[in-house]
């Protein structure tokens, strides 16, 4: 179970894998990673880009209605017959919320400010995970004393890859599976590091009592064996509920801990240092901590759901139909090919070739070259000179390249669905990106070095700040605009071209009661928005935003506004395509937004250049197609009163065929 080989200072021997442990005596400061810290807290207050659409649809979107009472309509994950996400992963990660409701009466009337705003519903839980990741840092520290390995170093590269200064920050599901394979990792790590200094001191005491022969000496031998700690069972309650939360987290969370679950089973069984009993005591004190965790998920889950009432469960109403399983029914969904492919279908090969460098950079080629010579050593080289299969090394290795396979299984594959692979790649090399001394340092590792960085300070500004970084601002900016609208207005937004937005910035509570001159009256929400996805073409936003205006005049006495927020990459369409009885205003230009879907065109080719504007000029303008244009679409009085009668039947077959337009934010 050794880990690491001091007297280098590395963790890769001559076969790419650790092998002897000895103690480190370089100097390990911490001052890097402290920095790296307050790095990741202040990114999570200034970030603008937005990964993936379940960093809010699974969680902050659905928890927001349920305890704020915004109005935020639940994804469909939530509201089919068989939901696939489970309510203990949204209420951990939105727990803020509950913390912002508490103390928002206290701090509006002593402060003046109110905590329920757009600003500090997106911050709040950015910070909250910000600080949960950190479990993440402090297990892989102690990981890395564990392993004889300079701590400090590991969790500065750890610290410093953009999946801790990006990832970590947001609210995806993935993000607790990093921290609990984190964990995972740290406490079977001691597991085996303890085992093993246990059962060396128990056979040497055990051969010493059948060699002695006075009694005396043998109750003092029996005294000491009796005083050795317990190692068969530790950590078996906390390694059963964390595997078994992590599953309802996110299901392949059962796939991460099957490595470091099975080489804390096999704890001195593989050396024959004891017999398989030990193996089979150690399952079944695992089965109470997952029994337990098991029962309060499905409660929480079937309770959340409505499949089951508290009275139904006193008096055993139920059958097995009353309680939801959302893991179960993940696999179910995902084993389905019709529908992953509503998801994407991706090459079997793309967790290798593409997700691993792209979400790890250099550690993950070092990490996917050490497998290859790991995998070369077992099968060409003799007993002698083969890998030990029951080491620390061995175990980090295959955390990291068993999932990677198994889920490659799966022919939907995104890079975040292999998050918790860090951890280990880290422990494994971690010293292969770092430059400790200026003597004596390989090309080699100045380039794993400067590679390193360079790419995760790339990946930050794209993920961070670029990538669809102008949804939350626009969000914010149209909040803001409501506001200012004048009395007994309703404003009805378009989002095209652009991820599904987080409807829940709009801050729109339900139910509020407001109170003037004596009199209470019912607050109606003043924001409706509309998602019109991706391929709708752009000119038909025109008769889109048409028939929204003429059913709002038509449903409501308030007089109604229509706002359209898409790329400025394409709002030169909707400008261009614009029709005689309608008239676009520009309202705000949100920059600092990039689209794949919609990239913006920097070609100067087909661009006139004047003695005004250089080539230069030019394509500073087309870098304004880095932004989300917020557009106001006004009609003719005639044309709001009267609508052009050929116009509705278009607007009706588009409103009515058109799948992904929603409104209010169902998604």
């Amino acid at each position: 179970m050794e880990c690491a080989n001091k007297n280098k200072h590395k963790i890769s021997s001559k076969y790419g894998f650790p092998r002897v442990a000895t103690k480190v005596r370089i100097r390990d400061s911490a001052v890097l990673w402290v920095l790296l810290a307050c790095a990741r807290l202040y990114l999570a207050t200034v970030q603008t880009g937005y990964i993936h659409p379940d960093e809010f649809h699974q969680s902050l979107q659905v928890m927001a209605g349920d305890m704020l009472n915004i109005d935020a309509k639940r994804p469909w994950e939530f509201k089919s017959d068989t939901p696939i996400r489970s309510v203990t992963f949204s209420a951990l990660v939105s727990l803020p919320f509950l913390v912002l409701k508490s103390l928002a009466p206290l701090v509006s009337s002593t402060l003046g400010y109110d905590l329920l705003s757009p600003r500090v519903l997106l911050v709040a839980p950015r910070i909250f995970m910000t600080l949960f990741s950190f479990l993440a840092d402090y297990s892989v520290y102690r990981a890395a004393r564990l392993c004889y390995l300079r701590p400090w170093t590991c969790v500065e590269v750890f610290a410093s890859s953009y999946v801790m200064l990006v990832y970590a920050t947001r609210t995806l599901s993935n993000t607790v599976e990093l921290v609990l394979m984190a964990v995972v990792i740290w406490r079977v790590c001691e597991s085996m590091v303890d085992s093993t200094k246990v059962i060396r001191k128990d056979n040497i005491l055990k051969d010493l009592y059948e060699n002695v022969s006075s009694v005396q000496e043998r109750v003092r031998v029996a005294r000491m064996r009796s005083r050795l700690p317990t190692y068969n069972y530790v950590d078996s309650a906390l390694l059963s509920v964390l595997v078994t939360y992590g599953i309802f987290v996110r299901p392949t969370f059962l796939v991460y801990s099957f490595v470091p679950l099975a080489f804390w089973l096999q704890r001195g069984v593989v050396t024959k240092e004891l017999d398989f009993s030990h193996f089979n005591l150690r399952c079944l004190s695992l089965l109470p901590g997952i029994f337990i965790t098991f029962i309060i998920c499905v409660l929480a889950d079937s309770f959340y759901y409505g499949s089951i009432t508290f009275t139904e469960l006193v008096h055993w109403n139920v059958t097995g139909h009353s309680f939801v399983i959302t893991p179960f029914n993940f696999l179910l969904y995902n084993s389905k090919q019709n529908n992953l492919a509503v998801h994407g279908l991706h090459p079997y090969y793309l967790h290798l070739a593409v997700n691993i460098p792209l979400l790890h950079g250099i550690l993950g080629i070092l990490g996917l070259y050490t497998v290859s010579r790991y995998i070369t050593s077992f099968i060409i080289h003799n007993m002698t000179r083969k890998p030990r299969v029951s080491s620390i090394a061995t175990m980090l290795l295959a955390s990291f390249i068993v999932p990677v396979l198994i889920l490659s299984v799966v022919p939907h594959q995104e890079p975040r669905f292999l998050l918790p692979t860090l951890p280990p790649l880290v422990l494994i090399h971690a010293d292969s990106v770092v430059i400790l001394s200026a003597r004596r340092i390989k090309a080699t590792q100045h380039l794993a070095f400067l590679t390193w960085h360079v790419w995760n300070i790339l990946c930050v500004v794209f993920f961070g700040f670029l990538h669809q970084g102008g949804v939350t601002k626009t969000m914010l900016q149209v909040h803001q605009h409501s506001l200012q609208m004048p009395p007994h207005t309703n404003t009805h937004v378009i989002f095209s071209r652009l991820y599904s937005p987080p409807t829940y910035l709009l801050a729109q509570q339900l139910g509020v009661v407001a109170e003037t001159e004596g009199h209470k009256y019912l607050m109606t929400r003043s924001i409706f928005a509309y998602d019109a996805g991706g391929r709708q073409p752009v000119e038909s936003l025109h008769q889109l935003a048409a028939k929204i205006h003429y059913q709002a005049l038509s449903n409501s006495s308030r007089g109604a506004e229509v706002v359209v927020c898409l790329p400025a990459s394409v709002s030169g369409e909707l400008f261009s395509t614009q029709p005689a009885q309608i008239k676009l205003r520009l309202l705000h230009r949100i920059r600092g937004h990039l689209t794949l879907e919609d990239p913006p065109d920097l070609s100067l080719a087909t661009i006139p250049v004047t003695e005004s504007c250089s080539h230069l000029c030019q394509f500073m303008r087309r870098l304004d197609q880095f932004s989300v244009d917020i557009i106001s679409v006004e009609f003719d009085k005639v044309e709001a009163d009267h609508p052009d009668e050929g116009l509705l039947p278009t607007l009706h077959n588009i409103h009515t065929q058109n799948t992904s337009l929603r409104k209010d934010g169902e998604l």
